[in-house]
Formats: structure tokens, sequence, C-alpha cells
């Protein structure tokens, strides 16, 4: 044992950090233009995102209103009357959904047959009607199924009604401060570990929502999976694009984007075979476990750990064996370690707000300290929030026609899918920047299209509907790809998230367009996110192409805007 260390010891190399690099990212090249390098790292990111797909869906079918509700009245319960008997008298003319009831007197028209109690009630009405009052006054709410929603277990109807929408927000709240918080722990402690505390989130959410019997930790669990999301979603991403070469990223990067709705058919159809609303969410949380195998299996980024000179763990990666180089000490590293004491002492002395801009915020500054990068960064933060704001609105607005929750996520599903083959044939020939253009400028004018229709054609509104959401689902994964080869590695993970967090801004923003100034103007929501897809489109002629094979690594490095988009 002692020789065998003793050899490999004499056969260590030392090789300048330059060199290291160049090998180490010559040979990233290699492993990453295909093998079971590429589609290890393909498999271990795109399958969690089908999870979110589970979960960030599950509310449609989890926390629908009921299909129908009344007031179960107590003073009536032990009556012979049917149900529809005893809505007639109590409910009678309302269009309250069961919230209000007529304020009679129960004990003593419990007394009396059903004739002769609606006899009573109507000749009464007629002399004095009687005041509404809330159904809790009387009884309490009763469901059609209210296994089926978790609207029924905490009463979230009628008065509360607002605290249901809230099962939502909190998870828009949870993916806003995770795609910032991710993003930063990704870029400062690598893609992997961000990665496996988004997954311990994700486990840890998904059971507190399906076991609470309380709806303030159900809250906590649907604000722990929205940011799991982030944490999911964002460092698997930047491990496709940093690590597999252009032929494969492309079609890979939007594969994986495409995994999403996948999960929200698979959803849909577990959610029609399994109905309560329990056994449902234990279902969508069971596959959620094999996300440890994910971060067992799952190696950092290589293209990560040369931005922060671990060399020896790249090498180990690519090569499948130990290094077998030192990297050879500069004439600054030496010069470095023999400086005196008062730098060191400086050094020691640094004040917490040096510690903070060359720690956690080093990244953040980094995206705003420099012009070019700076003016790219507002740019997408703008394309991210009109990218999202009109996903979510044309989601609603087509959400308030009838039609079954069942059928409508797998039609979402069904018209995103091929929403994300259309941009791999594009790229392939127009390059980053005009695709996006493209598909910013087609979204903008199916949604403006809504305009000329009348306000009676249904079909035709859905029609003009469907195909903005069609192009902006396009657009989402070719925005998160252009974004992620936009930045340079060291910053990549921090500008992916902040762009999320403001594409948050926009999916919390949707409800209340559609809900605010829908009331005021159906056509209202449309025009505005058409209005602000064509500015975004006019914008991405201020970015630079990039789909070439280099992905820049520092700031310093930032590519300039260049005239025209670089043929692949």
């Amino acid at each position: 044992m002692t020789n065998s260390k003793d050899n490999l010891e004499k056969t260590r190399e030392l090789i300048t950090e330059q060199s290291m690099k160049d090998l180490l990212t010559k040979q990233l090249e290699i492993v990453g233009s295909g093998g079971a390098f590429v589609w290890a790292i393909f498999f271990l990111c795109v399958t969690p995102n089908i999870l979110n797909g589970f979960h960030v869906s599950s509310y449609t079918l989890l926390g629908h209103l009921p299909d129908d509700q009344w007031c179960g009245i107590d003073a009536l319960q032990h009556t012979n009357w049917t149900l529809a008997e005893k809505r007639s008298i109590s409910e009678y003319e309302l269009e309250s959904g069961g919230c209000t009831i007529w304020d009679w007197d129960y004990e003593h028209l419990s007394r009396m047959s059903y004739s002769s109690a609606l006899n009573y009630t109507r000749r009464m009405a007629q002399i004095n009607k009687p005041s509404v009052v809330s159904c809790k006054t009387k009884g309490s709410y009763e469901y059609a199924e209210p296994e089926t929603t978790f609207v029924a277990d905490w009463e979230l109807t009628c008065e509360r009604s607002i605290q249901r929408t809230s099962a939502q927000v909190a998870l828009s709240l949870g993916k806003f401060c995770g795609s910032f918080s991710f993003g930063i722990l990704a870029d400062k402690f690598g893609r992997k570990t961000s990665f496996t505390l988004g997954a311990a989130f994700f486990i840890v959410g998904s059971i507190f929502c399906t076991f609470t019997p309380w709806y303030s930790v159900f809250l906590i669990g649907r604000f722990a999976l929205g940011s799991a999301s982030s944490g999911l979603f964002y460092p698997a991403f930047t491990m496709i694009v940093e690590n597999i070469c252009l032929k494969h990223r492309t079609w890979m990067s939007i594969a994986f984007s495409a995994s999403y709705p996948v999960g929200m058919i698979l959803l849909a159809i577990v959610g029609y075979l399994i109905q309560p609303w329990r056994y449902l969410q234990l279902a969508l949380t069971m596959p959620s476990l094999l996300l440890i195998l994910n971060c067992y299996l799952m190696n950092e980024s290589p293209r990560w750990l040369i931005t922060k000179q671990r060399y020896n763990r790249v090498y180990q990666i690519l090569f499948g064996q130990p290094s077998h180089y030192d990297i050879q000490p500069t004439i600054a590293t030496a010069t470095e370690t023999c400086s005196d004491k008062k730098t060191l002492e400086s050094a020691t002395n640094a004040s917490l707000v040096e510690k903070l801009k060359n720690g956690p915020l080093k990244s953040i500054i980094e995206l705003f300290a420099n012009p070019k990068v700076r003016r790219y960064i507002f740019t997408s933060y703008f394309m991210f929030c009109v990218t999202s704001l009109s996903y979510y609105v044309t989601a609603l607005n087509a959400a308030n026609f009838s039609v079954s929750r069942y059928l409508y996520i797998v039609a979402t599903g069904v018209v995103d899918i091929p929403s994300y083959v259309v941009p791999v044939i594009m790229l392939r020939y127009t390059g980053r920047r005009i695709t996006t253009m493209f598909l910013f400028m087609l979204t903008g004018v199916s949604l403006l299209l809504v305009l000329s229709v009348p306000s009676g054609s249904t079909t035709w509104i859905v029609s003009f509907a469907m195909l903005g959401r069609f192009g902006i689902s396009a657009t989402y994964s070719v925005v998160t790809l252009y974004t992620a080869e936009l930045y340079p590695t060291e910053i990549r993970n921090s500008a992916l998230g902040t762009c999320s967090t403001w594409a948050h801004v926009g999916s919390i923003s949707a409800p209340y367009v559609v809900d605010v100034l829908g009331a005021l103007g159906w056509y209202i929501p449309t025009t505005i996110c058409g209005c602000c897809v064509l500015v975004a489109g006019l914008l991405t002629l201020t970015l630079p192409e990039t789909g070439t094979d280099k992905l820049t690594d520092k700031v310093e490095d930032v590519p300039a805007i260049e005239s025209g988009p670089e043929k692949q």
C-alpha cells in the first residue's frame, strides 16, 4: 500500500492553472457531446420537473369549489323533508349558493308538513318578507362530494372564500421567494447543493399538504412546494445548459421545459382515477421520494466547479479517476503568501458590508455593476414578467368557461407540448434572438386579435386565447434558454433566479388583471398582455445572439450587442 502511494506521488505532474482549465474544458466538451454523461444529466434533471407539473397545477383538482353547496339547517335535520324541499323554503329565489338563507323560525316550521310549511312561508313573504342571514347562524354548509376538495374540510366558501385562493397564492409566493434565494445558493454553494435543498423542501412540503389537519400548516406546505419548484427547476436547467454541447443543448432544454405539461397530463389522469383529495395528494407525494435517488446519483456541475477552482473534483467527474496533476504556483501566488501582516489584519477585520459584497451578495452585485449586464438584466426582467403574466392570464380567462376540470388540464397540457416542439425547429435556423422576437410577436398579435371578435363569439375568443397560450408557452421555453446562455457561469443562476422572481410578479398579478380589470371589460386583460408582449418582442432586438458553442464564464467576457443573429 505504501509503495503504491509513493508511486502515485512520484507520477504527479505540475501544470499551470490555465493549462488545467483548458484540459478540463476540452474534456467537458468531449463528454458533453454525447454518451452516458449527457444522458445521466438529462434524466436526472428532467424527471423532477414532471413533479413540478404535478403539484403546481394540483390546485385545480384539490381546491375546486364544490359542484353543489347548500345550507344544512339544524332545526330541519330530523324532518322527513327531502333536500330539495328544505332548499325550496330556505333558499327560495336566493342565488347565493347556500351562503345565505331566509331568516324563518325553522323550529316552528319543522313541526309542520312540507306542504303546510311551504304555504305558510309563501303567504308570510307577501305580508312581511324576512331578512336574509348567513347560513352559519342557522346551521352549517353541506356539499356534494365533499371529500374531493379541501374546501369542504375547512369550509373555505362564502365569506371565507378568499382563504381558498390563498392556497394558490402561498405557492406563488413560495416560487417568488425560492427563485431568488435558490438562485443565489446555486451560484454560491453549487447546483447540486441547491437542488438537494429544493428536494428536501419538496418532500417535506408534500407531506405537510397530505397529512395536516390544519389549514395554516397546509399553506406552509404549499409555500414549501412553491419554493422547492424553483429549487429543483433552475439548478437542473442550468446543469443542462452548462455541461451539454450545443448540438444537444437546444432540444434537451426544450424537452426539459416540455416535461412540465407531461406532469399536468399525468395529474389529470391520476386525479380522474383518485377522487378524494387527500388520497390524490398522497398519490402525488409518493413519487417525490424518488428525489432522494436523484440527489444521490447527481454530480456537481463541472463548469461551476471550474469557476470555483476545484479542479481535482472536476477531473474525477470527467475522467473517472483521481487527478495526477498539481497546480503550479504562480509568482502572484508566492507574492500573496509573503504579504505583510497589515494586509492579513485588514482582511481579518473586514467590515460586514465587505463580507456581504464578497460573499452571498457578490453575484447579485455583479448583475448590476457591469453596464452591459445591467442593460441585459433589466430587459430580461421585463421579458420574464410579461411572459408569465400572459401565460397565467390566458389560463385564467379560459377557465371561466364551463368545461370539465380534468379535460381542461389535459387540454392545457396538450396545447403546451407542441408549443415546445416549434422552438426546437426554429432555433436550428434562426438563432435565439430572432426566434424569441418572432414568438413574442405571434403571441401579441394573437391576443390583440381578440379585440376583433364580438363578445358573443365564445369559440373564436377561446381559439385566439389558446393560440396566444400556444405562443407564450413556446416563448417561455426559449426565453429561459436564451437567458441561461446570455449570462456568464459565475452569475448565471443568480440571473435566472432573479428573472424568475419577476416572472412570479407577473403570475401573482395575473388574477388581479383578470378579476379587477376584466370586470371593466372582458377584452382588457388580453389587450394589456398583447401590448406588453409586443414591447418585449422589440426589446429582444437589444440583446446579443447567444447560439454559439462557447458560453462565457466571467462577467468581463460578456459579449457586446451584435448587428444580427449569429448563424449556428
